[in-house]
Order: C-alpha cells, then sequence, then structure tokens
C-alpha cells in the first residue's frame, strides 16, 4: 500500500460583521474549474513558503504555534478580496501576491493583524484521498471595510450574507457548499451576534480545537470529527455529504 498523501497547510477566515442586528459572513465563489471549483466558500488557501520566512514574522502579529497558518490567513484575505487587516484597521489592500504582498507592508510600515484571528476549528482530509489539506479555520470580526475587490484568477463572486440565508440557498440547490463550511454556516447560525460568536470562539481555547477527518469533494463516504481536551477525545460529528442541508 503507498504511503499516504501529506496534507497541504492551509487557512481559512470567518470574516463577519454587524449590519443592524444582522450577523453577517463574507462568502466567496470559486470558479468550475479546480478542486473546490464551483462551490462558495470562506476566503482562505494554503501556506505557501512566504508564511515561513522572517519577512512574515516581521510583517503579521500573532502567536508562534500556529503563525505560519495566521500568517496565510490574512494573506490570502488581502489577495482574494482586497482587505489588509492591519494593526490600525482594515484598509484596501495593494494588488500584490505573495512576498511583494509582504514586501510592500514592510515599506510602508503596515502591520497585519494576526492576534485579531480566533482559532475555531481544524479540518484534515483523510489519509486514503489523493488530494489532501490540513486546514486551521479562524473567525474574525471586521467593520467600516472597504469595498471587496475580487482576484479574477480565484473568485468568481462574493456576498456577505446572514449564515441562514446562505444555508436556505444551498437547501434549494441555488450554491453549492461542502461539510466544512456548512458545519461553520450551523454554529454561526447559534450565536446571538459578534460579540457571541467571539466569546465563543475564545472559549474554545486552543485544547479543544476541533481535529476533523474531511472526506474529499465527491465522495460517498463518512466525516468525523473529535475533540481533544488532554487526553480525552469526543466524537462531535459525523454524516455523510450531502446534496442539502439536513
Amino acid at each position: 500500500m503507498p504511503d499516504p498523501v501529506q496534507p497541504r497547510p492551509a487557512a481559512s477566515v470567518l470574516l463577519i460583521r454587524e449590519i443592524g442586528p444582522r450577523l453577517e459572513v463574507l462568502m466567496v465563489e470559486r470558479p468550475a474549474h479546480g478542486y473546490f471549483g464551483g462551490l462558495y466558500v470562506f476566503p482562505g488557501g494554503a501556506v505557501d513558503p512566504v508564511d515561513h520566512t522572517r519577512l512574515a514574522l516581521r510583517i503579521v502579529s500573532g502567536p508562534a504555534l500556529d503563525h505560519e497558518f495566521r500568517a496565510a490567513a490574512l494573506r490570502e484575505v488581502a489577495e482574494e478580496v482586497g482587505l489588509s487587516v492591519t494593526t490600525r484597521g482594515v484598509v484596501s489592500a495593494p494588488d500584490l501576491r505573495g512576498e511583494e504582498l509582504f514586501e510592500s507592508f514592510d515599506r510602508t510600515g503596515s502591520r497585519l493583524d494576526g492576534e485579531r484571528l480566533v482559532l475555531i476549528s481544524r479540518w484534515v482530509t483523510p489519509a486514503n484521498a489523493s488530494v489532501r489539506f490540513d486546514t486551521r479555520f479562524y473567525v474574525m470580526a471586521v467593520e467600516d471595510t472597504p469595498p471587496i475587490r475580487l482576484d479574477p484568477a480565484e473568485l468568481i463572486g462574493h456576498m456577505w450574507a446572514v449564515p441562514d440565508d446562505v444555508l436556505a440557498m444551498h437547501q434549494r440547490r441555488e450554491l453549492a457548499l461542502i461539510l466544512p463550511t456548512l458545519t461553520h454556516l450551523r454554529w454561526l447560525t447559534r450565536r446571538a451576534g459578534v460579540g457571541d460568536v467571539l466569546a465563543a470562539a475564545a472559549g474554545a481555547g486552543a485544547g479543544a480545537a476541533r481535529s476533523i477527518s474531511a472526506a474529499p469533494i465527491g465522495a460517498q463516504r463518512p466525516w468525523h470529527s473529535s475533540t481533544r481536551r488532554g487526553h480525552r477525545e469526543r466524537t462531535i460529528l459525523s454524516g455523510p455529504i450531502a446534496p442539502s442541508v439536513q
């Protein structure tokens, strides 16, 4: 039996905001091609070599334990949707990528605020999949954001939407979601607002972050997740990939 493919580290961000009484989350649409083709997801992507560099350490604040994931998360938000989450607020990002993006921040003295990212879960593709990811999901509250600027090579659409509305659109088969996205949207529907989201996320703590084995897209096999607290493990989710919300 061949050795399993090593999962590629990745990060994704639930950007949330309040508009009056409404809790909204930023959803982005992937083009039809590629592994996540045609799906609505949260902004994010793979951890790149630049996210491991001294430059990234200088540009992105945050704890050392998962710094490269936080660097990737904020870099992808800047690249994909044109938002720079800096220590001075959210501003329009320069239209640059990778090392050039970080160098631009360095020249202007800007720093990306990795401290604002709250880790909420970790999803790992099963060992028998041909394409695997080890993805950290973070949540971050934003306000007074500049207009979204999509990277046309990565995205074809976006929306700020109430989680319940996204789930309803999925139920009506108006958009495509996969279980990691569904799970986080359902989690958001149980929260009363931004403050409640952040309190619930912070209450989990790093030791309680979810570690989930997630089947690849299109596979008809169970998804499984567990929460590890010290040496104890508890199953919190299982079920097949479904075309609609169950």
